[in-house]
């Protein structure tokens, strides 16, 4: 604050002085009691992310520094009311205190300390035992008041506030230079992270200098990027020069330009643009974009709207940079996907009802009345084109009650609640076992999985339990040349050693019921993920292990200090440090300048294989993306590793599980569709992502940055950012033998009522949820229409099946019906493949011959009598590879016009070209200058 500023409020700042003796508020604010500090939060009106000390103490220092006097003076009239309140006559200090004083004033001797620094050591220890009153807690806490007050004394004289990532912030005008009109305006600016460890050995004049020097350097970088900023807005697509000044004179000092605010009804505008009957509704932090649709069901038409969320930001940076918003494609993909799981949704609630009346010859229209005498309000009322489950349940149970049924049920599925639900139980073996647990927390690079597998090697008997199957191999393979006797147990493969003392395996292969010494689970933090953090719930609560080594990011520690505390384990923490700097780069880094040792990282296999098209000519690159076989992924890593590529193409499938000796990690865009809409890359995925940058060992630093500004300024802000905790609930997963449980308590051996059962009415104690099992219910509704006793199904729904590829359907329900038969289960291999895909289509068609190796192997190993061609399988596996493998060293295949044959551009999104779809779009009541204006628009929509 101003010296002149200071004058004003200098009354109010020695009343906080004279309250808390001569400390300062940031100091003062530390000593409140955590009553106190509720009191003010209630007060002001305040609503912290979390209610923690830490969070209202920060809160607290940011209002204050804020400089309001009317908040100042609520803070100091409330604070001076609370200590007018004590009792005057009572004593401050017992006997006993006089003694500590005496003691802690004896260990501070020979310290020169001034009487303010005395009365605030006094104030801070005289409440501790005085056992736990050392000389060196009172140096230590002496030097970090000393360098509070040199901190704050730096701020006052360079005007600036030091933020909690050790970063100088600070207001500075600036002038923006538009094309007709210049204005100046005043931003928050950050200056790069300081080390402020070395205060005290410093010499003030100096460190004065530097620091103003960092702070006119912040202010140059500042500049620059207004300069880049603004000369993109010449001519804008969206904006006219008017309403861009507008909206950057009223932009929040301390917000970025490129999420400057835009009027609603600015963005209503562009909308309309493309569609007039788009509506927009600010909704917080988020817009959403909404249009109505209709649809028909059973002869009567439904209205309904479709709903997409947006983050603020994403959407006001695509306005500013002038990008194409992929809001129609987004509502179109939207609207297939919603009327698809509606009408599939109906299907099966219809044939559920029709199972239920079987037998009773009752009329398909009695079935269709009452779907639609329910769905249809529903859907008037909501807007949504989707069947709550609520209205389900309402359909179901009036059903129910038109046919009689018998109230037996409903005493069943009580019983089965209470017999499940204290899920730790359900592990008999590991709490028998007085289990000890140890977290090793730190970022990639750091050694944390080195440590753990070096402690395994000594055990007498292990498990190590890997999120992938290529981690599974590699921990199998460390062991193994440590002279460990271990088996490796994946879903596809199986190396057993008769004298192994280890097991190495994927992390769902765990078996509960082989007590081991010592068990290792790899990245804890995938506890979070939606489809898959089941697995680790499962095995951190029914591991048999004496010992459970964890390893992970630090944001898992809420969610394992909360998983021991329910199971009443001991737990350990242990951190770790990473080994060598990764730094953001200052720049973006254009494609033509890659240099050698770069990965770039996209999130789709389009954007991947276009980005391989594209440097391609430049180049020698490898890719890997999710769709490739661990095989393949492996190979073009090897190519990598050792040279015979210089850059890798990536999705962020290698942000786990591929040691690589990358030097610089490149992002090639700041977003991606999660399956549930776009958004901005979270700082647990930017960091993940990055630290696979500078393998320690070989590369002294790693470099993280992007292909583009405005995506730099986003992993920018991210990488610095702290990471947000996990919390519950946790997701868990029922086991065959619940599944068995639930199933003979509701007498029925039908796999996806059981699992629909398990999903929707399970509560347990603790702090857990059901998992995620949509996937697995689809297969369970295919495995039931076979005749196949229960634990069999059970099995084949937890096959890795790819729901959506029309080739593994029609292969896997092939194999049901050699299953249902009773008969083996031949594999046929691929006919003889060309030494390379020449088209997209050829390369997709590979991968789905790989998948069905996957299947058949995944299969053998459950039912190996039925399964015996595993290395017809295997072959044929090798062979697919290797032509995956030779296609993309190539990389001249081609995508083509699934009608007429036309080779397409690979970044074409359609899968027609231009000439077939204005041929379908004839006679379909548009004009051709709309025909054509609809094609320009769909063309030129990005991915």
């Amino acid at each position: 604050m101003a010296k002149k500023k200071r004058r004003h409020y200098i009354k109010l700042n020695n009343k906080i002085k004279e309250l808390f003796g001569g400390l300062p508020f940031d100091e003062a604010a530390e000593r409140l009691p955590d009553e106190e500090l509720m009191e003010l939060m209630l007060l002001l009106e305040q609503q912290p992310p979390t209610l923690e000390r830490e969070e209202m103490i920060r809160t607290l220092r940011r209002l204050w520094s804020d400089g309001e006097f009317a908040v100042r003076k609520t803070i100091v009239d409330y604070l001076n009311a609370r200590r007018k309140k004590k009792s005057p006559g009572k004593p401050d200090s017992s006997a006993k205190n006089v003694d500590k004083v005496e003691t802690i004033l004896g260990l501070l001797e020979d310290v020169d300390l001034s009487p303010d620094e005395e009365q605030i050591l006094l104030e801070n220890f005289l409440d501790q035992r005085r056992a736990k009153i050392t000389r060196e807690k009172l140096l230590a806490k002496l030097e970090y008041l000393r360098r509070l007050k040199k901190i704050r004394e730096i701020e006052d004289r360079l005007e600036v506030n030091f933020n909690e990532n050790d970063q100088m912030e600070f207001t500075a005008p600036f002038t923006l230079k538009l094309e007709h009109v210049d204005f100046s305006k005043h931003l928050l600016v950050r200056s790069r992270p300081i080390d402020l460890s070395h205060l005290e050995t410093e010499e003030e004049a100096s460190l004065i200098q530097e620091l103003q020097r960092l702070k006119e350097e912040a202010i140059r970088e500042k500049e620059e990027e207004i300069a880049l900023f603004l000369s993109t807005l010449r001519n804008h697509r969206y904006l006219t020069e008017e309403e861009i000044l507008r909206f950057l004179r009223r932009m929040p000092v301390d917000g970025e330009l490129r999420h400057a605010p835009i009027d609603d009804s600015v963005l209503e505008r562009i909308l309309h643009e493309s569609d007039p009957k788009l509506y927009l509704i600010d909704s917080g932090d988020h817009y959403l974009i909404e249009r109505e649709k209709d649809h028909e069901i059973f002869g009567t038409l439904l209205r309904y709207r479709l709903s997409l969320s947006y983050e603020k930001n994403f959407l006001t940076a695509a306005v500013w940079e002038s990008r194409d918003l992929p809001i129609l494609d987004d509502l179109e993909a939207l609207n297939a996907s919603t009327v698809e799981q509606f009408r599939a949704a109906v299907e099966s609630l219809a044939e559920r009802m029709a199972q239920h009346a079987e037998g009773l010859e009752l009329e398909p229209e009695t079935i269709e009345h009452f779907i639609l005498q329910f769905l249809e309000p529903q859907i008037v009322a909501s807007g949504r084109l989707k069947i709550k489950e609520k209205t389900k349940r309402r359909i179901l149970y009036h059903f129910d009650e038109y046919l009689r049924p018998l109230r037996e049920k409903r005493m069943r599925e009580e019983l089965l609640a209470k017999t499940i639900r204290d899920f730790k139980r359900l592990f008999p073996i590991a709490r028998r076992l007085k289990r000890r647990i140890i977290f090793h927390a730190g970022p990639t690079n750091s050694g944390k999985t080195y440590a753990a597998l070096e402690k395994l090697k000594k055990a007498e008997s292990g498990y190590y339990l890997a999120p992938l199957r290529l981690l599974a191999l590699e921990g199998y393979e460390k062991l193994k040349e440590a002279g460990v006797p271990c088996s490796l147990i994946t879903g596809e493969e199986e190396i057993i050693d008769e004298e192994s003392t280890h097991i190495s395996s994927t992390i769902e292969m765990l078996n509960m019921e082989v007590e081991v010494e010592r068990c290792v689970i790899d990245e804890i933090q995938m506890i979070d993920d939606r489809d898959r953090g089941w697995a680790w719930a499962n095995a951190l609560i029914g591991a048999p292990a004496k010992e459970i080594i964890l390893t992970g990011s630090e944001n898992a520690i809420p969610a394992v200090e909360e998983i021991c505390s329910y199971l009443g384990e001991e737990l350990e923490i242990v951190r770790f440090e990473r080994k060598n700097p990764l730094e953001v780069m200052a720049h973006p880094v254009p494609t033509r300048k890659i240099e050698p040792g770069t990965a770039i990282v996209a999130f789709s296999r389009k954007e991947v294989l276009t980005l391989k098209q594209q440097l391609g000519t430049r180049y020698r690159t490898s890719v890997v993306y999710g769709n490739l076989s661990p095989e393949v992924r492996r190979e073009e890593a090897r190519r990598f590793r050792e040279g015979e590529s210089e850059v890798l193409v990536a999705t962020d499938a290698i942000a786990m599980g591929l040691n690589l000796p990358i030097r610089t990690i490149l992002f090639a865009r700041d977003n991606k569709f999660d399956g549930l809409r776009r958004r901005e890359l979270t700082t647990a995925e930017i960091l993940q992502i990055a630290g696979r940058a500078g393998r320690y060992g070989i590369h002294e630093h790693g470099h993280v940055g992007a292909l583009d500004a405005a995506t730099l300024l986003t992993i920018r802000e991210k990488f610095h950012a702290p990471l947000p905790p996990i919390r519950p609930p946790f997701s868990v997963m029922a086991s065959l033998e619940h599944v068995l449980l639930i199933g003979e308590i509701l007498e029925t051996d039908r796999l996806q009522d059981i699992l629909e059962f398990f999903a929707e009415n399970m509560e347990f104690e603790g702090p857990f949820q059901a998992a995620n099992i949509e996937s697995m219910m689809e297969i369970a509704a295919i495995v039931d229409e076979y005749e196949l006793d229960l634990r069999s199904r059970y099995h084949l729904a937890c096959a890795p099946v790819s729901i959506g590829s029309p080739y593994i359907d029609s292969v896997f329900h092939r194999y049901l019906a050699h299953l249902e038969r009773g008969e083996a289960v031949p594999y046929l291999p691929p006919r003889d493949l060309p030494e390379h895909a020449y088209t997209n289509e050829e390369l997709l068609n590979a991968e789905d011959r790989v998948k069905e190796v996957s299947l058949y192997l995944w299969l053998s190993f459950k039912f190996r009598e039925q399964f015996p061609d595993t290395e017809g399988a295997r072959e044929a596996r090798e062979r697919l590879n290797r032509f995956i493998e030779n296609s993309l060293k190539k990389g001249d295949f081609v995508k083509r016009c699934r009608r007429c044959g036309k080779e397409l551009d690979f970044s074409y999104r359609f899968s027609i070209c231009e000439s077939c779809y204005l041929k379908g779009k004839r006679g379909g009541g548009k004009s051709w200058r709309r025909r054509r204006k609809d094609v320009q628009r769909e063309r030129s929509a990005k991915a």
